[in-house]
């Protein structure tokens, strides 16, 4: 039933010139990277990709083997969503999980290089739901330690 709609709404997202991207989400049907793969991967249209988002991949994954999960998301890996982060956190909610980028103890230089090395050119974009504060310095922060791990 799930493919179904998903081939739906890559149907009609093609006569729009658009495209389909499937986004993993802790508690969701789609939770992991290797479950949004799996299902662009059978609903097998062109426009159907994958998006792997930090802070929920962290939640939910119980090592921290990023690699072979993007090796195998690539071809159909579209977008990235990061953060600063812890590289574990115990208890609920997203403190941990979700912070300006360049806080956290999560290796973010090593993550990027993963990317850079698997030949990832697809956007980044920065997930900032729920950090407390203002987020004008919060953006200015994760803008210079975007353009650190840029050099």
């Amino acid at each position: 039933m799930k493919l179904a709609c998903v081939r739906e709404i890559a149907a009609l997202a093609k006569e729009a010139g658009a495209q389909i991207l499937l986004y993993p989400h802790t508690n969701d049907w789609l939770e992991r990277i290797e479950d949004a793969v799996r299902v662009a991967d059978k609903v097998d249209r062109p426009n159907v990709g994958v998006m792997f988002n930090l802070c929920h991949w962290l939640r939910v994954s119980k090592d921290r083997d990023y690699r072979s999960r993007l090796t195998k998301a690539m071809p159909r890996l579209w977008a990235v969503s990061l953060n600063g982060a812890d590289e574990f956190d115990d208890q609920p909610g997203w403190a941990h999980y979700i912070q300006p980028l360049g806080r956290g103890s999560f290796d973010m230089k090593a993550f990027l290089k993963t990317l850079q090395e698997l030949g990832f050119t697809g956007p980044i974009g920065l997930q900032c739901f729920g950090i407390p504060g203002d987020a004008h310095d919060h953006l200015a922060e994760s803008m210079k330690a975007w353009r650190n791990y840029s050099k």
